[in-house]
């Protein structure tokens, strides 16, 4: 009976053995792989692409009342997507609805694009581009406005545009290091406003909470909006 409880044990660390080696294996060959090096340069670029709390991708142009254009590669730059960035979307939280234009609408630079519904509150936003509504992204028309929080770079862009000028509105908006030291002065200014009155709190050292503007009566809330969305 002992000799067949050491050969058990033997057995058992061999197999504990084998094991590591194969998990060593597949690790060492992952991460010696283009597919590391690929996935290790996402997650590089995905952080590179915050300012603090909020992203600030390096392929989109932002306008100053928080909202972003990309050209369609889909449509060869004929099309310009646009939406609202990730500081609005943290800013008020879940959106309830988004009303837009029709298509063949016109839209202005610097002018209402669109509204947000956000409980009983409402925002207009300032359209980034200038030209016709050529379509309305389908998952969020109506009450299917889910993905503009998930990702509203991706999934979660409003409309496409066909523009009347890109080359002119584009010198007016942001990208790269602009767009990412105009967002360092949004986040200062958002900190010094920090309080129970505008219903922000601080978290792990300064951070807001989502729907930080939720809680605002309709006076701050409309203060706020001037200030940060420019409407």
């Amino acid at each position: 009976m002992g000799n067949l409880a050491i050969y058990a044990t033997k057995g058992f660390e061999y197999i504990l053995i084998l094991s590591f080696l194969a998990a060593f294996t597949i690790f060492f060959l992952y991460f010696t792989s283009k597919k590391f090096q690929h996935d290790a340069g996402a997650v590089g670029q995905m952080l590179s692409d915050f300012v603090e709390w909020f992203r600030v991708p390096e392929n989109v142009l932002f306008h100053q009342g928080h909202a972003w254009a990309r050209t369609d590669a889909s449509a060869k730059g004929k099309t310009v997507r646009v939406g609202l960035d990730d500081f609005t979307q943290k800013m008020v939280g879940k959106i309830d609805k988004i009303e837009t234009g029709k298509i063949g609408d016109e839209v202005t630079q610097g002018h209402k694009g669109w509204s947000l519904k956000v409980g009983d509150k409402n925002i207009d936003m300032l359209s980034p581009v200038s030209g016709k509504i050529v379509e309305i992204n389908p998952k969020i028309s109506g009450a299917k406005s889910v993905s503009i929080n998930n990702d509203p770079f991706e999934d979660g862009w409003i409309m496409k545009v066909k523009p009347d000028n890109f080359q002119r509105d584009s010198s007016h908006l942001l990208s790269g290091k602009l767009a990412k030291k105009w967002m360092e002065d949004v986040t200062d200014k958002l900190h010094d406003k920090m309080s129970p009155e505008l219903g922000m709190v601080y978290q792990d050292g300064g951070v807001p909470v989502a729907g930080m503007a939720r809680s605002l009566d309709e006076k701050n809330w409309d203060k706020l909006v001037r200030e940060f969305l420019l409407t």
